[in-house]
């Protein structure tokens, strides 16, 4: 066997290349394994890993139209549904994808240049770290990357064959590549025109063209449809171009962040893109009118900006083909130098951009930039004119790396083949001093970026700790975000709030207020300050801190409760009243509103309201993960939030059921509330106390038992037990 797979590497070197490229991506993924930073998923890699838990789950279909190209996310979820929720069979498969995206690479090289240059781009591919890095994060960038070179592949292929079956392959390829990202949409007319252009006669190649067209429809037709079913819209793919279009253009765009002009900053949510539009307009908005909206914000400030646009342009084309990986999620300096296969690489985006126009060069003055080439060009440009319409960073770029290696593996291979004669050597010159000349331009700075974001970094590795409840970890992390950047947006709310969760209110209350001296329109830093004042008993300030959240953001969910609290303390019902109602109209999908509401009626003992209130609760539709805010952070996890406010909501009704001598429905209720949420102590008192009341006092037994080796430490149960002895 080991003859024969020797024998087969020699015939043919690729599998030697791909076998050197698996290897050095087991090394990573073995080291990447054993690291803290394992775990930490960061924004868009939570986001997809939530949704496709989802699925998994069984909420195929969903509930809202796609705000995000779903199919990557559906094939994740195919992986938990096998596998169950495996970071390591996700990764895995993202690797998988990069060996075959390395294959590619080798088989586009190989067509354009040569067998050798082929080869020599499939070892960059192989060996190149930030496309290894991104194969493991559960993003959509890699796999789409293996799809748009498939694509255009295909299409190469196609076009040599001239069969129907290859431009109908070409469009499904394409196709799925639109439902992995959009973009891709933009880049059709690239492929048309190639095809009118290589295929002769005219009217054999518009024939193609329609098929491809058609063929790429037939793959996007379902979700188009789907989104239709759901959501009563129509979606085409997804509705967050409009959103990420405006992020690009606008007054206080930097080109290179996701972040919304002030007060939402990087911290903007679904929630608020909607409520702006809908503010603005005066009507409440379907999904792809919100998107629609924000692309006509953007396009209007352009209109009104032509300069300012310009001048932003250029900067996101600079960012394109500069050295530096920009990242909106997490701090890709740090980590990269964490991972020793990385560090000792010298493989950098710099070399292989300067060597792409060192062979372009080359191609021009030896006459060989011919048809294909072009098209290999002429993407790469197109793919950096339209990233450059949004914002850029690392991972929105990767799609066109592997076309710039499989340009540069002419020029490395022109290099070896020129040492041999002086005269190639000295015909060289002009585009290694060209090459050269773009290689000390892509290093460069122009534009004062800090490169490093070590407090974006610190912030993340806070974040995920405190959502582990090593409140100590995250504290530690806060401390150095805010040494590196003392305002630092959210750094000091969450510096409070691990402070908080340790007991040491006044600390919480310290970083609260820093955080509202860094980030004044921050409402979180008010509604937990108000939290504060309200568990102290100071209603006055708690009031004042939670309309100063609403003054800023008038949707804000805990900034109403909050105030229903306020007022129920202070025993003031109209106010009380006028304040759930607002919170009610403001968000009527919040099931935390109809619970508190529910227990502060309980406590009243107007039970038929807080039942009413309760089953409200218990009724509300599960929370349609794909649009889901809570996914992209670590704050809370959506589907235990809406699970652990059931449970309450239906412990709650087993309480006032029990109350009301309905034992058979307090029973129900209170097993119910054990099911959704088994931490739940109270619940189990009330079961056991309602199986006394029926006199089925051996199950009032067994429950006892199992509810005292869960809570040691209550004292209830420890009364309720002396009972029963």
């Amino acid at each position: 066997m080991m003859k024969g797979l020797v024998r087969i590497i020699k015939e043919n070197p690729i599998w030697a290349i791909i076998l050197l490229g698996f290897v050095y991506r087991l090394i990573f993924l073995l080291s990447y394994w054993s690291s803290p930073q394992w775990g930490q998923l960061l924004v868009d890699s939570l986001f997809h890993d939530r949704w496709a838990e989802s699925i998994a789950s069984g909420h195929i279909l969903g509930n809202e139209a796609f705000f995000r190209a779903p199919f990557y996310v559906y094939i994740l979820g195919l992986i938990y549904s096998i596998f169950g929720h495996s970071l390591l069979a996700a990764r895995i498969f993202g690797h998988l994808v990069g060996l075959i995206s390395i294959f590619l690479t080798w088989k586009i090289a190989n067509r354009l240049f040569s067998r050798r240059a082929g080869y020599i781009a499939a070892l960059i591919h192989a060996l190149y770290p930030m496309v290894v890095y991104f194969e493991s994060e559960l993003l959509v960038d890699s796999f789409f990357m293996m799809l748009f070179q498939l694509s255009i592949l295909q299409l190469l292929v196609s076009i040599d064959r001239k069969h129907y079956a290859g431009f109908i392959l070409t469009g499904i390829i394409i196709g799925i590549a639109a439902i992995t990202r959009p973009l891709v949409l933009a880049l059709v007319p690239i492929y048309i025109i190639w095809i009118v252009i290589a295929i002769r006669p005219p009217k054999e190649s518009i024939k193609r063209a329609i098929i491809v067209i058609l063929a790429m429809i037939l793959i996007i037709l379902p979700v188009t449809i789907r989104n239709y079913v759901v959501a009563d819209d129509f979606v085409l793919i997804a509705s967050s171009g409009g959103i990420n279009f405006y992020i690009g253009n606008n007054t206080e765009a930097d080109g290179v962040s996701a972040a919304m002009p002030s007060p939402l900053g990087r911290t903007w949510e679904i929630k608020d893109i909607r409520y702006a539009a809908e503010k603005e307009t005066g009507r409440v908005m379907k999904a792809s009118e919100i998107s629609d909206f924000w692309f006509k914000m953007g396009l209007q400030w352009i209109e009104e900006n032509p300069g300012g646009f310009l001048r932003l342009y250029i900067k996101k084309l600079y960012y394109c083909m500069n050295n530096v990986e920009l990242s909106n999620n997490r701090n890709l300096s740090l980590f990269m130098n964490s991972v020793t296969v990385f560090k000792i690489n010298p493989l950098n985006f710099g070399i292989i951009f300067a060597l792409a126009l060192f062979s372009i060069i080359l191609m021009i003055q030896n006459h060989i930039l011919n048809k294909e080439r072009l098209l290999i060009i002429a993407l790469i440009i197109s793919y950096f004119a339209l990233i450059a319409l949004f914002f850029i960073n690392a991972r929105f770029r990767l799609p066109a790396v592997p076309l710039i290696i499989i340009v540069s593996a002419y020029g490395f291979d022109y290099l070896i083949n020129s040492l041999r004669t002086r005269e190639s050597l000295m015909k060289a010159i002009p585009a290694v001093i060209i090459g050269g000349g773009v290689f000390l331009f892509s290093v460069t700075n122009i534009y004062g970026l800090n490169k490093s974001d070590i407090a974006g970094g610190y912030f993340n590795q806070g974040n995920y700790y405190l959502y582990l409840n090593d409140f100590d970890r995250a504290e530690e992390y806060y401390r150095l975000t805010l040494r590196e950047n003392p305002t630092f947006q959210d750094a000091a709310l969450n510096l409070g709030v691990a402070f908080l969760r340790k007991g040491q209110g006044d600390s919480a209350k310290y970083y609260f207020m820093q955080e509202m001296a860094n980030s004044p329109d921050n409402p979180r830093a008010y509604s937990n300050l108000a939290s504060i004042y309200y568990l102290d008993g100071d209603y006055a300030n708690a009031e004042q801190m939670a309309r100063a959240a609403l003054n800023i953001r008038p949707y804000f969910s805990d900034a109403y409760i909050l105030l229903m609290r306020i007022e129920h303390a202070r025993a003031n019902e109209s106010a009380f009243e006028e304040t759930f109602q607002q919170a009610l109209k403001t968000a009527p999908d919040d099931a935390r509103i109809y619970l508190n509401a529910g227990l502060i009626f309980s406590g009243r003992k107007m039970f038929d309201r807080a039942e009413k209130m309760l089953i409200q609760t218990l009724n509300l539709p599960e929370r349609a993960a794909e649009t889901d805010d809570l996914n992209f952070n670590y704050s809370r996890r959506p589907d235990a939030l809406q699970s652990g406010v059931k449970a309450r909501a239906a412990y709650q009704l087993g309480y006032i059921y029990g109350i009301q001598d309905r034992i058979p429905e307090s029973i129900d209720m209170s097993q119910r509330a054990i099911a959704m949420d088994s931490g739940l102590v109270e619940a189990y008192i009330n079961l056991i106390n309602a199986y006394g009341i029926t006199g089925d006092i051996g199950r009032a037994r067994e429950l006892l038992q199992i509810a005292s080796g869960r809570f040691p430490q209550n004292e209830l149960l420890r009364q309720i037990k002396s009972r029963y002895e």
